[in-house]
């Protein structure tokens, strides 16, 4: 599909821009770079293999809606649409998720009482769980989209390779236990990033006085993303698997997925919608809207949807910090799809920090299953152990029962 985008974005007499535009690599360099990728996916196979055959589709789905979301984001503010309102077309990212969501509740499970923030059991829960997500969700989608405006798609990929420590410190923070291995495997993914990060930042250097103003205030909108990012995951990920978090595990009921979005997105919408309206020109936007421009942002859209039900999947598969290492995994396949069809380029240290990335997957995978072992093993343990109890207590009430018995005959 984004090929099919990427071509019919340059007919019309504009099929230079993608056979013929200066820096757009041949035919031989595009394989290579399709080659990459599908090794990347047959690394994820083999990585999380031992989970079942839904959650490999499923993680190869999440990564794959990661990369083609941002690149369709990217065509659509690029040198051919330059459509650059990246605010509004988050707006109506967020009205396609808050329209499934309120269809499901409404129409198919016929819940209607679920759309209500009350449903949580407590408004305190809304306050302290939803509405920050409401708040970070908008900051982490619009200043993603606005980094790739004054940025490269694969240079506000390669930022976002520091989610996961972020992912993993706050969500330490708020209970989640990690084991050494895991807190090795995020090391590592940091360290990939912080590779790549090193590559991309040289470009920067290079560049014009001009363009280096602009790439900062990419790069500022892409860290700000970053963060914004984590806190939405750490907080859903509260929501959607509380006994994970040993504060509010014993006292809170799991959220289901739809449940949790029907009461996310529509106040989300709305704090984008704010936000839009004040930073971009309405009028502007829809003078330079032409059908065409209308069929990519519809595309772009359904990108949203499926990012959003697949990724919400992973993270309560994996949990926070395992997504969002996962999540990065999407960065070898921007970077190398930008330089084949968008015409970026890509030092090659950046494959090198992308090899850390996927080693740091490896290994946090490797820890989480050490986890679920010893986590069966204890549980056993205390089953084992409160058997031997009920044993005991049953013994020792027989043995005053025929106490008693005695004492009665005499």
């Amino acid at each position: 599909l984004l090929h099919v985008v990427l071509h019919n974005s340059c007919s019309d007499g504009d099929d230079r821009w993608v056979i013929e535009q200066p820096g757009m690599t041949s035919g031989l360099g595009r394989a290579a770079a399709v080659a990459l990728t599908a090794a990347l996916f047959s690394g994820i196979c083999i990585i999380v293999r031992q989970r079942g055959v839904r959650v490999v589709v499923l993680t190869c789905l999440f990564v794959a809606s990661l990369v083609s979301t941002q690149l369709s984001m990217k065509v659509l503010s690029g040198p051919v649409y330059n459509y650059k309102f990246p605010g509004l077309v988050t707006v109506g990212h967020f009205s396609t998720v808050s329209l499934v969501a309120y269809a499901y509740w409404l129409v198919w499970a016929r819940e209607p009482w679920r759309c209500s923030p009350t449903s949580l059991g407590s408004a305190s829960r809304y306050l302290r769980n939803v509405v920050p997500i409401c708040l970070s969700a908008p900051v982490s989608v619009i200043f993603n989209n606005e980094a790739m405006v004054f940025v490269g798609a694969g240079v506000v990929a390669v930022i976002g390779t520091l989610a996961p420590v972020a992912t993993a410190v706050l969500s330490r923070a708020c209970g989640r236990k990690l084991s050494l291995l895991s807190w090795l495997g995020v090391l590592v993914a940091f360290s990939g990033g912080v590779v790549i990060s090193f590559g991309e930042v040289s470009q920067v250097e290079d560049a014009e006085n001009g363009d280096k103003s602009l790439a900062t205030k990419g790069l500022v909108f892409a860290f700000i993303a970053v963060f914004g990012r984590a806190v939405k995951i750490v907080l859903m990920d509260t929501l959607l698997s509380p006994t994970a978090y040993a504060s509010q595990g014993q006292k809170e009921e799991p959220v289901s997925i739809m449940h949790l979005y029907v009461l996310q997105f529509p106040l989300s919408t709305l704090i984008s919608a704010t936000y839009s309206v004040a930073t971009e020109s309405v009028s502007d936007a829809w003078d330079q809207l032409t059908p065409r421009i209308a069929g990519v942002i519809a595309f772009t859209c359904l990108n949203a949807l499926a990012l959003n039900l697949i990724g919400v999947q992973v993270l309560r598969e994996f949990g926070a910090s395992a997504q969002q290492i996962i999540g990065k995994l999407n960065t070898i396949c921007i970077a190398a799809l930008s330089v084949a069809f968008l015409g970026e380029h890509l030092p090659s240290i950046v494959v090198l920090g992308s090899c850390f990335v996927l080693g740091g997957v490896a290994i946090f995978e490797r820890g989480s299953s050490h986890d679920a072992y010893d986590k069966a093993a204890a549980d056993d343990d205390d089953e084992a152990s409160s058997c031997d109890d009920s044993e005991e207590e049953s013994s020792s009430g027989a043995t005053l029962s025929e106490r008693e018995a005695s004492k009665l005959a005499s």
